[in-house]
């Protein structure tokens, strides 16, 4: 009787824990500016290249995501259409460079805000 317990349970255990380590569910936003900012976490110097900060929109929320100090990124598209996941402070953008190539780009998250009626996203640029 008391196995059968514990076995209930550790089964029970088992498939709580199994969502937790599904595969996290990506969202859709719009990139509607870039802006060359301070690298965060430090003082600039002079002749340091600064670092890029882009605003993405999904539905009524954005995100300020900044390339991560000292990793150089290819230059994205304003307007154009990203996948991204979320996890520990860190996005990670599925997207397509101004080359044209697709690729994964991770950024750091630094806000994240209710989205401004007043400026509402371009259309995506064709």
């Amino acid at each position: 009787m008391k196995s059968g317990f514990v076995l209930s349970v550790m089964v029970a255990a088992t498939l709580l824990s199994a969502p937790a380590q599904a595969k996290e569910a990506s969202e859709t936003a719009t990139i509607i500016t870039m802006n060359s900012v301070p690298c965060r976490g430090r003082l600039m110097k002079t002749g340091e290249a600064p670092c890029r900060e882009y605003v993405l929109r999904s539905g009524s929320t954005e995100y300020h995501i900044q390339q991560k100090v000292g990793k150089k990124t290819d230059l994205l598209a304003l307007g154009q259409q990203v996948t991204f996941t979320i996890h520990a402070g860190q996005m990670r953008l599925h997207a397509t460079d101004t080359k044209g190539r697709s690729k994964v780009f991770e950024f750091e998250l630094v806000l994240i805000t209710a989205a401004s009626v007043v400026n509402p996203p371009s259309a995506p640029q064709q």
